[in-house]
Order: C-alpha cells, then sequence, then structure tokens
C-alpha cells in the first residue's frame, strides 16, 4: 500500500483530525513522522485502525486516525465515532445532544471515506 495521509477540520469545532493510513507494518513509523511522538507498537495486530487523541505543546490538541491496509466502511465507522467524541473532548463540548455527536461523526466519516473510497 502506498503511504497515504492528510488533514481536515469539522467545522464549528475547528480541531484537526490528521489521517494516516499506511501498511500495518509502517504505521508507527507514519505516526512518528505525522507528529514527532515515537510509540513502538502503537498498534496491536487484531486492530486494523486506531483513533488518538494527541495533546501537543506545540500543536495543541487534535486527533489523529491511523489506518492499515485492512480497514473496512465497517472500521471507518466504528472509529468515527471514536474521532467525534475526541473533537468533543477537545473542543468542549461536556454533554452532547445525539445531534451534535451524529452530526460530528458523520462528518468524520464522509470525510475519510470520500477522500479514500471514491
Amino acid at each position: 500500500m502506498k503511504k497515504d495521509s492528510f488533514e481536515f477540520k469539522v467545522p464549528l469545532y475547528n480541531v484537526l483530525v490528521k489521517v494516516i493510513k499506511d501498511d500495518a507494518k509502517d504505521i508507527a513509523e507514519s505516526f512518528k513522522h505525522s507528529t514527532g511522538i515515537h510509540k513502538e507498537n502503537i498498534m496491536n495486530v487484531m486492530e486494523f485502525a486506531k483513533t488518538i487523541q494527541v495533546d501537543s505543546k506545540t500543536e495543541g490538541s487534535y486527533v489523529v486516525l491511523l489506518l492499515t491496509e485492512y480497514h473496512n466502511s465497517s472500521i471507518l465507522v466504528h472509529e468515527s465515532v471514536h474521532m467525534a467524541k475526541a473533537i468533543m473532548r477537545i473542543s468542549g463540548v461536556k454533554q452532547p445532544d445525539e445531534e451534535t455527536e451524529a452530526y460530528i461523526t458523520q462528518y468524520c466519516f464522509g470525510a475519510v471515506d470520500s477522500y479514500y473510497m471514491h
């Protein structure tokens, strides 16, 4: 798989999401290259995707979505929920209503799905 990364922000919440797509064997190095953070075993062998909230002194707080060659649409939906929850934590949304959570989840899924799947 060719390494393929991009970034987006959810309107109204202005939280950066870095999406990193790479082979499972190379994902830790891609994470380090994108964030400057070294994590040896960032994903276990059973994970095909992972969402991580990063709190950086230089860049502030943001979300990273790691995708391996094994991810699919159902995994992306699952990770979109994690991305939405991290975005709400970062932006200070304490008790989101269902519509807020659904909007952010849908936006995250749509941004990633349209970039990679279409």
